[in-house]
């Protein structure tokens, strides 16, 4: 009985113990901490990818499908560290007849389809359906897979974007 009285009342180990109960929960706070700041600039640089692509497209007067593709593969250094190839990119002009039908123009796409020449573009606000008129439109999709396996699921980030060109009225390009 002495024994176990003279247990209760020993502190030496105390801190010890304290530290080992909460050292769990610290290193859960630290880690999600990290992986909250890294989706959160993952989630920035999709929206700076999709403002690159629009801007810079929006710049030329006409353009060829080569240098859409260069800026298109220009993305991968916006989107580093993190790997370009869990996402797509897609660029197109939107066209604005004057019966206010939006339709895509051309369209120009990494790790994904290109929009069909052409077809019916039904995304455009209705306050943008301005007649005669030519939008940059810009499409970002990236797959952000945090740290943990299978305690971890992964999840997307998209970002669309419309600009007005920039030179002219439209970005022509006609091989694309």
């Amino acid at each position: 009985m002495t024994d176990i009285l003279r247990l209760m009342r020993d502190r030496r180990g105390m801190a010890l113990v304290e530290f080992a109960i909460l050292l769990p929960v610290l290193l859960t706070l630290f880690l999600g901490g990290f992986q909250l700041a890294q989706a959160s600039a993952c989630k920035r640089r999709v929206t700076i990818v999709a403002r690159a692509l629009s801007d810079l497209v929006s710049q030329y007067d006409t353009i060829t499908p080569a240098e859409v593709g260069t800026i298109l593969n220009a993305t991968a250094q916006i989107m580093a560290p993190f790997d370009i190839d869990d996402g797509n990119s897609r660029v197109s002009i939107i066209a604005v007849d004057s019966s206010k039908n939006a339709k895509v123009v051309w369209s120009e796409a990494k790790n994904t389809t290109e929009l069909s020449k052409g077809s019916t573009f039904s995304s455009l606000p209705a306050a943008m359906k301005i007649a005669n008129t030519y939008y940059v439109y810009s499409e970002v999709n990236f797959t952000y897979s945090p740290m943990g396996g299978r305690f971890a699921y992964p999840f997307s980030f998209n970002q669309t974007l419309f600009m007005v060109p920039r030179k002219s009225t439209s970005v022509d390009c006609s091989a694309c």
